[in-house]
């Protein structure tokens, strides 16, 4: 069996999602293998029930380094790391056995997207197989049977189409403004009698602030990441700014909408069916 160390690091929510076809690109490749995935903490509950991850490491907030170093103490045969801040691309390569991969970057074309990227990169090194890129160039979050049945039974009363505006983003750049959530939502209520779920993200005002101004809209109060993905299971759709839900959305199968301010869509927005639209990358505003 091939061990797998996936070392991402990154920091953001949507950077795990990113790298997750390439996680399982390589474990299907390396069939039987195991994987682990080292990664912060809430990021690590999206891959529980992942029949291609066999073991995921949280790690907290500003110990990225120490956790690196712990988690090489074991042995591997295959080291892969998104992440070489901190000196861990070093402390991967002074690893004395098995194969590594230190950068899945390497300068990437404006129009590649990242996720793609990773994947022509471990291809090239030999590490996954085409059949294995292919199938698996989609992330893919898995829920259980619970968790389904839990949100399905919230939402008996709120028929279909059913359509998340999330507002919320890391960023204040990256956040559309809430009239601008509110005019879309008018327009989805009237063309298509969309009954509309604001989930609540960073703000409970700012969610609140959308549901008050709608007709027919549900305020979805905040849970774990896990289920917020059950939630977007049961919709029709989900638009969202360029945040880690938009990915978490399109990870469980449902068609999404990104709004892409200063990130460039071309190369962290989703593949079709998704669509992507892109603001003036310069803009200092969202409005």
């Amino acid at each position: 069996m091939t061990r797998i160390l996936f070392i991402e690091l990154l920091g953001g929510l949507g950077d795990v999602l990113i790298a997750l076809p390439a996680i399982q690109a390589l474990a299907a490749s390396h069939a039987p293998a195991h994987m682990t995935v080292l990664t912060f903490a809430p990021g690590d509950e999206l891959l529980a029930h992942h029949p291609l991850v066999q073991q995921v490491w949280p790690v907290a907030p500003g110990q990225a380094r120490q956790a690196v170093e712990q988690a090489l103490q074991k042995p591997f045969d295959l080291i892969v790391t998104d992440t070489t801040y901190d000196g861990i691309a070093d402390l991967v390569e002074q690893q004395g056995t098995g194969r590594k991969v230190t950068n899945l970057w390497r300068s990437p074309p404006s129009d590649e997207r990242v996720s793609d990227r990773m994947l022509h990169i471990l291809q090239a090194e030999s590490l996954i197989t085409p059949a294995a890129a292919h199938t698996h160039r989609h992330p893919r979050l898995h829920l259980s049977e619970a968790e389904h049945a839990s949100v399905q039974a919230q939402l008996t009363a709120i028929p279909h189409p059913r359509i998340a505006l999330y507002p919320d983003a890391g960023m204040a750049i990256k956040q559309w403004s809430c009239n601008r959530f509110v005019a879309l939502g008018k327009l989805l209520q009237q063309r298509h009698a969309a009954h509309l779920v604001v989930p609540v993200g960073a703000s409970l005002e700012q969610a609140q602030a959308i549901v008050n101004r709608l007709e027919t809209a549900t305020l979805w109060p905040r849970g774990s990441l896990r289920q917020l993905a059950a939630l977007f299971a049961q919709l029709d759709g989900v638009v969202a700014g360029d945040t880690g839900p938009a990915r978490i959305a399109a990870a469980v199968g449902t068609p999404t909408i990104t709004l892409f301010g200063p990130s460039w869509a071309g190369r962290y927005g989703q593949s079709a069916p998704h669509r992507n639209l892109q603001g003036y990358p310069p803009c200092p505003e969202r409005n």
